[in-house]
């Protein structure tokens, strides 16, 4: 039983519910006690104010008769409360006094509250009293009637006891209604999501078009769940190209292989380990691709960091075309110092990945070149750059997408696999930096890394 109300009572409409319904709670018990400690002293004020006046009013009357027995005799025929005290026994008093024990024997300092004393023992009526002691020493007691004061705060407090749980329980009930009707929407948003499956990211949530924090809640739900489905359809494409990819070399050695055991000596054994290894060659430099690509997707694509100089890594990669050339001109005339720190393997492959993707374009002339560029925060800059037919406008981000070919038959009969500039641009952005792609004042395309320093 426990485990079924644990979900109900630890939900946030339950929570709200209840501090809310607390805090009412609290505020009109604090706020109920205060008013009624307030009326109270109010009305006692009142109460003295009066029994002040009173006093006054009798003192007046007492010198105006002048001796004790005629001032007894004039407060017998008068309304109100009054007594004249003296030696503790009572001389004089009103008609509404006439059978009641003295109300106090001295002068007292401030008002008192007193209950009046029959002579029968009984209790009587509640007063607010002031003194006054006369010139012959005797004691004039003059009070109001304390009751009302008494029945008012008696009453408001009655009232308040009964009121403050009606209004705490209107509050929680409110509260309930109101905060469940504003999660409604949540709830909604929540069964959507809870239908959306790994099978099928297309599936989108309702947006209230409210315009308030519901709304852009579910906006950011649908922005999570495109996310998920451009990861999930790149992820998908990204293995069926592998596979298809993969599935070339393969193919190659296993006919090479399945030729030679049928019809030995056909295939000459130079020509047979010469195609395995260039097949073989070919698969390690996708496995290789794959992986690093793969260690970028998860976020593992480590740089083991270190001052690097760009113009020595440019350096080699045009001796090491140059070698095999022929009559395509590798110019690095314009390589200058450029040192930055970053992983000096990962960066000597992205400048290889692009000196080979210029050269396979090329039609006479491929131009490598590092420089420096900005004062405050320099970058420094790699560019290689063909005479070739260029990159179209509308295909200058593509390229950098994986497995995507301009020229897909001269691309793969040179060994490509469409990984390598894309392989570019995760290694140019673990180092944060950029890659871009335009055109070539030599007539073909230009791409420029830009790295920070």
């Amino acid at each position: 039983m426990r485990d079924k109300k644990r979900p109900r009572l630890r939900s946030v409409r339950a929570r709200i519910t209840l501090i809310a319904t607390a805090v009412v709670a609290l505020a009109l018990v604090v706020g109920g006690l205060a008013f009624v400690m307030i009326l109270s002293a109010t009305l006692r004020d009142s109460a003295e104010s009066a029994a002040s006046s009173e006093v006054s009013r009798f003192e007046a009357i007492v010198e105006q008769a002048g001796s004790t027995t005629q001032a007894a005799t004039a407060l017998a025929d008068l309304d109100g409360y009054a007594q004249l005290v003296s030696a503790g026994e009572v001389v004089g008093a009103t008609e509404d006094l006439d059978d009641a024990a003295p109300l106090a024997t001295r002068d007292l300092d401030d008002p008192a509250a007193v209950t009046v004393a029959e002579s029968d023992g009984d209790e009587g009526e509640r007063l607010v009293i002031v003194t006054k002691e006369l010139d012959d020493g005797t004691v004039l007691v003059a009070g109001v009637d304390d009751e009302t004061r008494a029945d008012a705060v008696d009453a408001t407090r009655t009232l308040l006891f009964f009121a403050v749980p009606v209004v705490v329980v209107f509050v929680g009930l409110t509260c309930w209604i109101v905060v469940g009707r504003a999660l409604r929407p949540v709830e909604r948003l929540r069964r959507e999501a809870e239908q959306v499956t790994a099978a099928d990211l297309s599936r989108r949530v309702g947006i209230p078009g409210s315009g308030d924090e519901i709304d852009r809640l579910a906006s950011t739900l649908n922005g999570m769940l495109g996310r998920l489905e451009t990861s999930q359809v790149r992820q998908q494409r990204f293995v069926s190209d592998a596979s298809h990819e993969l599935r070339s070399p393969i193919s190659s050695l296993r006919q090479n292989a399945e030729v030679a055991l049928s019809y030995p000596g056909q295939i000459p054994p130079d020509e047979f380990a010469a195609t395995v290894k260039a097949e073989s060659e070919r698969m390690g430099g996708l496995v290789d691709g794959l992986l690093l690509l793969a260690r970028a997707d998860e976020a593992t694509l480590h740089l083991a960091l270190r001052e690097v100089d760009l113009d020595d890594v440019a350096l080699r990669e045009v001796s090491r075309v140059r070698a095999d050339a022929g009559e395509l001109i590798i110019d690095g005339s314009k390589i200058e110092a450029a040192r930055i720190n970053g992983d000096e393997a990962m960066l000597g492959r992205a400048v290889r990945n692009l000196v080979d993707n210029a050269v396979r374009h090329a039609r006479g002339r491929v131009a490598v070149s590092t420089h420096v560029v900005g004062g405050h925060e320099p970058v420094a800059v790699v560019v290689v750059e063909d005479d070739g037919a260029g990159v179209p406008e509308d295909q200058r981000e593509r390229i950098f997408e994986r497995f995507v070919r301009m020229d897909e038959s001269r691309a793969r009969d040179a060994g490509g696999a469409g990984l390598g500039l894309a392989i570019v641009a995760e290694i140019v952005a673990a180092h944060e930096g950029s890659v871009h792609v335009v055109d070539s004042l030599l007539g073909g395309a230009r791409f420029e890394i830009r790295l920070p320093r």
